[in-house]
Order: structure tokens, then C-alpha cells, then sequence
């Protein structure tokens, strides 16, 4: 694995689609379902910055997405501290159910987690008026996917594996369909959906502290990612804000 040089780190953070408003976001999601060729739908949020830094391979899958959302307080702060505007927040645990409102009556491949969560997630989504053509859970090997996926023709294939390993299975898909496909790199997002994750109050995400609400509900799994991996992203604030500021020639 290579690490990105201070300028890669900031074409990375500027190659996410800054989406200004609600009007955009809203234009944005109905020329979904229309894609002439296959795109990937992909999030940047603090912990992707943090292993794409780290990760050239990965940074790579993240500039091969069609579209890179900003997801989340942290890139907003530090893409504000270089003088960019963020845009509007587009988080994936809000953002996916809209999208899949958009390809109502239309066929959806969903692929990650595991049972009973899968079914329980992919219940959620019929409710939400989608056709789900497939459920495969997240511990398969690439071949599988894509054999599964090559051969259904979905409109929608929602992945939620986590990072890296969602970003390179999309991005080789999209080159492997042979129709039109939107594919989302999701995360969590059906553990969501099938409520095997509580999302924070309302109030705790208006605050910008849903990190928080999470690492105390799940503080074995989350506390490397939220602890460790935080601290290591106010870091790269830190670092990235005083090279703009003080134009230190980094590379």
C-alpha cells in the first residue's frame, strides 16, 4: 500500500460531487434511473479519507466512481479549513432509501450482511416498493458476485461489505454488466434498514454527534474506527489546514 502525497489527498477531497442544495440533490436523484451505461455511487466521509490516505489502491476506486458524495461533518470541516465549500451533507444511511424510492417497481440486487438481517433488510426495501431479484450476503468471494449479478441484469445493486472491499468489487462490475446499472457502495446501510443498528435521536445528529451515539452503542467494534481512526483524521485536518495555510511544499 502507498501513501497519498498532500496533493492526491486533495484532489481526492475535490473530486467529491458537491451537491449545493436540496434543488441539486433532488435533480441529482431523479437522473438516476435513466444511466445509459453502468455508474458507482460512492462516500467520503472521514473514515474513507483516512484509509484512502493510507491506501492508494483504494483512493484509486474512489476517484473511479462515478459519483464520490461528501458524507458527513469531518470532510466538511476540513474541505472548509482549504478553502473549498463542502456542499450539502449526502450520508448514506439517509441518502439510500431515497435512491431506492427512485427505482420503485424496478428490479434490486442487494448483496452484504447476513442473516436474518439480510431478509429483514430486503423486506424493508419491497415495503419501500422495490423488486428484490437477489440477496446474497457480504462473505462471498468477487467471482460469486459477479456471476450472480452478470446474469440478472438489476437497475439497483446495493453493496454493504464496508470499505475497501465494496469500492473494488463495484468498480469492476460496472466494467463486467452488460446493462445499465446503478451500483451504491452502502456500508452499513441494510443493518440499518433491518434495524440491527439503531440510528441516533434526531437530536444527536443535528449536533453532528450520530459517531458518538454509535461508538457508545457498539463500543467493541466501533471504538478503532471512531477512537483510533478519528484521532488520526483531526490529525490530517491539523496537518492539511497548516500546509494551505502556510503553502509548506509537502509533496
Amino acid at each position: 500500500m502507498m501513501m497519498l502525497s498532500v496533493s492526491e489527498r486533495i484532489r481526492l477531497l475535490r473530486h467529491a460531487a458537491l451537491i449545493q442544495n436540496d434543488r441539486e440533490r433532488k435533480i441529482w436523484l431523479g437522473g438516476l434511473a435513466d444511466r445509459p451505461r453502468s455508474i458507482v455511487v460512492s462516500f467520503l466521509n472521514a473514515h474513507a479519507f483516512t484509509l484512502a490516505r493510507k491506501d492508494s489502491a483504494f483512493a484509486n476506486q474512489l476517484f473511479a466512481s462515478d459519483f464520490l458524495l461528501r458524507d458527513g461533518v469531518g470532510i466538511s470541516i476540513l474541505l472548509q479549513n482549504l478553502g473549498f465549500d463542502p456542499g450539502l451533507n449526502m450520508n448514506g444511511t439517509d441518502l439510500i432509501p431515497e435512491i431506492i424510492r427512485v427505482f420503485k417497481g424496478r428490479n434490486i440486487a442487494l448483496c452484504g450482511t447476513q442473516e436474518p438481517w439480510l431478509s429483514k433488510a430486503s423486506d424493508v426495501v419491497k415495503g419501500m416498493g422495490g423488486n428484490v431479484v437477489l440477496k446474497m450476503d457480504g462473505f462471498q468471494d468477487h467471482d460469486s458476485y459477479i456471476q450472480a449479478l452478470t446474469q440478472i441484469h438489476p437497475a439497483l445493486i446495493i453493496f454493504a461489505m464496508g470499505m475497501p472491499n465494496q469500492e473494488a468489487l463495484s468498480i469492476r462490475l460496472a466494467r463486467e454488466l452488460a446493462q445499465p446499472a446503478v451500483i451504491v457502495n452502502g456500508g452499513a446501510i441494510l443493518d440499518f434498514m433491518a434495524e440491527r443498528f439503531s440510528r441516533a435521536p434526531l437530536f444527536w445528529r443535528q449536533l453532528h454527534l450520530e459517531w458518538f451515539f454509535r461508538l457508545m452503542c457498539e463500543p467493541g467494534r466501533l471504538a478503532r474506527r471512531y477512537i483510533m481512526g478519528g484521532a488520526d483524521f483531526l490529525f490530517e485536518v491539523l496537518y492539511l489546514t497548516l500546509v494551505h495555510r502556510y503553502k509548506i511544499t509537502a509533496d
